[in-house]
Order: C-alpha cells, then structure tokens, then sequence
C-alpha cells in the first residue's frame, strides 16, 4: 500500500495486489495440494465459488482496474509485489524445512538471510534506478520494516508452521471424519476458523486504513507496528500470571481477548462514524484488535492438546492424521479471510477511484461500511461460537485423566458415560451461570478459613456440608468454594416451574411483606429462573419423602463421585423447631441436620469400595466468612445406624463450634464499633 501510495497515488490498489497473490498461493495449496483430502465435504464444495470469485478478482485487478487508470509505473508496482510474495513464501519454506529436520536452526537462519539479503538488493536497484531519492528510500523501509515482522511472526509460530503430509483421500477423508464424530471438535474446528478469518480480515482493515489516510506513511507503520507488539506483550503477560495462578480456563480468556477486539473495532467504527481522523486513537484501537487476537490464538494453541484427547476419545484412541487436519483446516479458514479481505478492497478501489478523497467525512463514509462492518460480523460470531464450546479446564482435565486411565488398563463407566455427553453430544457450558457468578462476587466477598482441611483427590472426592441460612449458604458456597462441586436441591427447585414458585413463595418470598401484592407473581417469576439456573450448576435432585426417587439421588450422586465430582449438601433441617420454621435459629445459627444424607456413605462404599470423605463447613453472614472444618471419613466396620449417628453428630458438633466462635467474633467486633462510634 505505501508502495502503490508512492508509485500510482492509489493505496488501495496496491494492498489489493498484494492480496490477490496471497489468496492465489494460499487456494492452490489449499484445493490442489495434499490438504484437500482433509477437508470437509462441505469445504471441498466450496472450490468451484471460490475459484470463480478469485477469478473475477483478478480480472478486475489486473486488468479492468489498469486500464481505467493506466500509469506508467504499474508494470513496477507489479514487480514488487511479486518481490514480497516471493519473499514471504521462500520464508515459510525455510521454516517448513526447519520443522522437518531438513535444516538445522543455524543454517535455516543463514538461508532466510541470504533469501532476505537477496530480495533487498533486487528490491534497493529497482526502486532506486525508477523511483530514486527519498522516495526509494521510504519504501525500501516500509519494505524492511514488514520483512522484520514477516520474520518475527514465522519464527514466533514456527512450531504451527509445517507441510501437510501426503495421504491417500480416502485415509485423509477417514480422519476427518474420525474427527467430526465428537462435537467438541467440531466445536473447535468452527471457532478456530472464524477467529483466523477475523485475525486477516481485522489487520486489512486497519492497516488499510492508515495506508488512506495517513501523510507519513513509514512513520505512521512504524508507530503502528510498535502499538502492535506493546499490546501483544501485555496480552502474553496476562496470560502467564493466570496460568501461574491457574486461572488459566481458555473459554473465559476467549471471551475477554474476544470483549477486547469487538470493542477496538467498534471504537473505531465510531471514530469513522464521527468523522475524525485521529491518528493517535487509531494506533489504540490497532493495540486493543492485537491484544484481543494475542489472547484468543494463544488460547486457541492452549486448546489444542485437548483437542487430540478428544479425538482420541471419539475414536477409540486413534488420532492419527491430526496435525495435518488441523494445518488444512487453518490454510482453509486463513484462505476465507484472506478472500473476504480481497474482497472488501476490490471493492473499495473501485468505490474511491483513482483520485481518493482527503475529506475525512467522505473517506469514513467509503470505508466504514465495505472493510470494519464485515470484520466486526466476523468476530461477533466469533463470539457466539466461544458460546457454544463446550468444554472448561474441568473437563479437559477429566477427559485427559479417563484417558491415562484407558492407557493403563483400567475403567471408570460412570466418567466415561459423562464425557461422551459433553464431548461427542452436543453440549455448552454454563456461561449464564458463570457470568452470574462473576457479577455477584463483588457483592459477597468473603474470607475463608481452615481451606488447608480441604484435600482435592480425583478418586475420592469431597462431600461438603454447609448450614443453609435461607438463601445465604447456598449463594455464597457456589460462589466461593474454591473446587469444582455439584450440589444437592430439592427436586422441588429444579424440575418443575410450578413447583418451585410454589416452594419458594411458601419458604421465602411469602415472608418478605414489604412486598405485598407482588409476593407471589415475584415467586412465580423465580420458577423458571430457577430450574435454567439448577440445570446450568448440574445439581442433582432430591426427592424428600418419596423413598423410590430418592434412591435415584444416592445412584447419580455415587455416579458424579465415581467421576470425580466433589457434592455440595445442605442438611440443615428447617422444620426442626416447629414454633419457629426456617433455617435461621437462635442455637448459633444452625438448625438440626437430616440424617438420611449420610447414608450415601454405606451406598458409595457398597459400589466403589472407598470411603466418603465428609468436611463439615459454616458460613458466617455478619462477618462475611466461610469455615471449613476437618473431615469425617466413613468407617464401614462400625454398625451402619452407629456410623450415620457418628457421622450427623460429628458434623453438627462442627458446624455449632464453627458457627460459635464466628458469631463470638462477630460480637466482639460489633462492640468494638460501638465504642469507636461513642468517642
């Protein structure tokens, strides 16, 4: 582009060149090299369209476009653009060649200075001999500046960056079909293809925009580029704190690296709506897109090990043909982007026209439309696909642990019934949930203490126990119990909309007066709600009073411990005392507890033949903390009425000194205030 802005006074002709060649290179290798084999049915059809849409691209290009506007020095333009095609491809080789051990690093980087080297001299004597001064020299360092980048980025992903091995279509067709059996790989296949067709069509549009408007063109790259990299940076450091701290769940980094390119492009949708031509906002909106992609290819590449487990769990522990599925799957994706590009500008160059305006207003109204609305569709949809992914760091922790333990002989039925619902079926995560989660915490911030008691063991997971103080408990211990748990509800709250407005008006909503007339649409209201968000925290129910349903509870949660999920338990009885019904008492903020929950212990043993480990907790609403007591362990040489005793007594001895000594605290503090408030 600043080449064209030099030579022909036409930016955007230049930069559409320059795609046109690149989408070229990129459809040959693509349709006619060995990753057609791995492609879709769906795909390999597409070859016939985007071949005639190349072609008629092309023939606006390099024909319809010259002729409408003849310059003396397209011929050199040309030149060049083969120059940089030449360059970028014998690059990629060099590295290809690298990866396949044909090179070592040491000569592969003396090659690609001698290819670079080579290029610059071809590049220095026809520049200077046509063009001369210092216009020659501007180009030759906007030329310096992308073969820098160009380098950077190949040897950055170097490791990504391989030949598709030769295969016979019907054994490539075979892993790719092998592979879109499970749909999380699916899944993955359609995030990863719209995030790269964003990446090319976002860094189009945004260079292509300082090609048109800026007046110093190499400085204004150069500010560019640095902008770029700086937010890259940033991006990466981000991504290594979480994973020292392990926050490192990629869906949730997809969102933000997504949240943050969607609003750098719609930044600058707006600063083209408003008419201004702000460099210094521009260099901003170029770092917001960087860090957006940063954070979404790094997280692509963190997901991509789960992605052959889950292949391998699809097919019976074959993978083979992976890397060279996904390789023709990322040529296909950055094909569709580079074409959406080409398009866009094709298009453009014959909006402008040769003589391109310098008024802001009429620069913005050609170019918001035609190049920012298509990539910001892109990556919106982007953003629905993260959506519909289905797999957290949980389940790809369990799918890599089923299949350790498939490698090593063993069995575990109730994890592998599990996974086949979340990785072959369609299936999405909890988003709603989690957004939830993440909004309410700052509301309920909370301490936590004694959590050296909890000792997370994939094989024998925790039972925790919690006081229920209304709706208080529950909320604060999905929001803080710092593992993955499921928990225990009535039926009476996740099944039927009905029944739980119902409940809810009877238990909570008809003892809010302040409400009056509105108690029992607000009940009704809370059905819905309740059951969408029950299913979301995959709670298993629980059917008080009806001894056949019940046993369906000890069956699915003995299930969910087999699979290394921790439970979540209520057992606080709230109609103990009968003159005051409800779960806030004066005995230390605790009712008495249930005791027919304990009999998930003898049934648990009975299957697996480990013993349930109980950890008694309290969660203190004056002084906003959540205790956590030492465990009860299962003992099954003790007489069963005996052990169930043992077990509720021992919990609720537990929770009362927990619940003491925080409420004594609490006192303590309230007094303190008292006085303070005094003097």
């Amino acid at each position: 582009m600043m080449v064209s802005s030099i030579l022909a006074d036409m930016p955007i002709f230049g930069g559409a060149l320059f795609m046109c060649g690149q989408v070229a290179t990129v459809f040959i290798t693509t349709y006619f090299g060995p990753a057609k084999g791995y492609l879709s049915k769906a795909a390999r059809g597409w070859r016939i369209a985007l071949l005639s849409v190349l072609l008629l691209m092309n023939l606006c290009l390099l024909v319809l476009y010259p002729i409408a506007f003849d310059s003396p020095r397209m011929w050199l333009l040309l030149v060049l653009v083969v120059l940089m095609l030449a360059r970028d491809e014998g690059c990629r080789w060099l590295v290809q060649q690298e990866q396949q051990g044909m090179l070592t690093g040491r000569r592969m980087w003396i090659a690609m200075t001698v290819l670079q080297g080579s290029l610059l001299l071809v590049m220095t004597g026809t520049l200077l001999y046509n063009v001369g001064g210092v216009q020659a020299w501007q180009m030759l360092g906007g030329y310096a500046l992308c073969s820098a980048m160009e380098c950077y980025g190949l040897l950055r992903e170097r490791e990504s960056i391989r030949p598709i091995t030769a295969a016979k279509d019907e054994q490539a067709q075979q892993a790719g079909d092998r592979s879109r059996k499970a749909n999380a790989y699916t899944a993955y296949e359609n995030l990863a293809m719209l995030i790269e067709a964003a990446l090319v069509m976002t860094m189009v549009v945004l260079y292509t925009f300082l090609a048109v408007t800026a007046e110093d063109l190499l400085r204004c790259m150069i500010l560019a580029v640095g902008s770029m990299l700086v937010f890259r940076e940033l991006a990466e450091q981000l991504l290594r704190w979480r994973e020292k701290r392990r926050l490192m769940d990629p869906t949730n980094l997809l969102l933000l690296g997504l949240v943050l390119w969607i609003y750098g492009l719609t930044l600058f949708s707006d600063m083209l709506k408003e008419g201004t031509m702000s460099m210094n906002r521009v260099y901003v909106h170029l770092g917001l897109c960087s860090a957006g992609v940063t954070l979404c290819l790094t997280c692509l590449s963190r997901m991509e090990p789960a992605m052959v487990q889950v292949i391998k769990f699809a097919s019976a522990g074959q993978a083979a043909g992976y890397d060279d599925l996904r390789a023709s799957q990322k040529r296909l994706a950055v094909l569709l982007g580079e074409m959406l590009a080409l398009a866009a500008l094709t298009v453009l160059c014959f909006v402008t026209g040769k003589d391109l305006p310098r008024d802001a207003a009429q620069i913005a109204a050609r170019f918001q439309p035609v190049m920012v609305v298509p990539a910001l569709l892109i990556v919106i949809a982007a953003g629905l696909a993260v959506l519909r992914f289905p797999l957290t760091t949980r389940w790809m922790d369990k799918l890599g642990r089923f299949l350790r333990l498939k490698e090593a002989g063993g069995e575990n039925p109730a994890l592998e019934k599990q996974l086949e619902s979340v990785v072959v079926k369609p299936h999405r995560q909890p988003f709603g949930t989690r957004i939830l989660i993440a909004l309410l915490r700052p509301f309920f911030r909370h301490e936590l203490k004694g959590t050296e008691n909890i000792v997370p063991d994939e094989n024998n997971p925790i039972v925790f126990l919690g006081n229920h103080g209304e709706i208080y408990g529950p909320v604060v211990c999905m929001l803080y119990i710092p593992v993955p748990i499921r928990p225990w509800v009535m039926s009476e709250l996740n099944i039927h909309k009905d029944e739980v407005a119902a409940y809810v008006y009877k238990h909570t909503i008809s003892k809010i007066t302040w409400l009056g007339p509105l108690r029992w649409p607000v009940a009704k209201m809370i059905g819905p709600v309740s059951v969408w968000c029950m299913n979301q925290l995959e709670s298993i129910p629980v059917f008080r009073n009806k001894p056949r349903e019940l046993m369906n509870t000890f069956r699915t949660s003995v299930e969910a411990m087999q699979a290394g999920d921790n439970l979540l338990i209520f057992p606080e009885n709230p109609d103990a005392d009968r003159e005051h019904p409800g779960y806030e008492h004066e005995k230390g903020g605790m009712g008495e507890l249930f005791r027919g929950f304990a009999m998930l212990a003898p049934v648990y043993y009975n299957r697996t033949g480990k013993r349930c480990r109980f950890l008694p907790m309290y969660a203190h609403k004056g002084l906003r903390t959540i205790s956590f007591g030492t465990e009860i362990v299962y003992d099954p040489d003790n007489d069963p009425m005996k052990e169930r005793d043992r077990i509720v007594d021992g919990a609720y001895g537990q929770m009362l000194g927990m619940a003491a000594r925080e409420e004594a605290l609490y006192q303590q503090r309230r007094a303190h205030n008292a006085r303070d408030a005094e003097m």
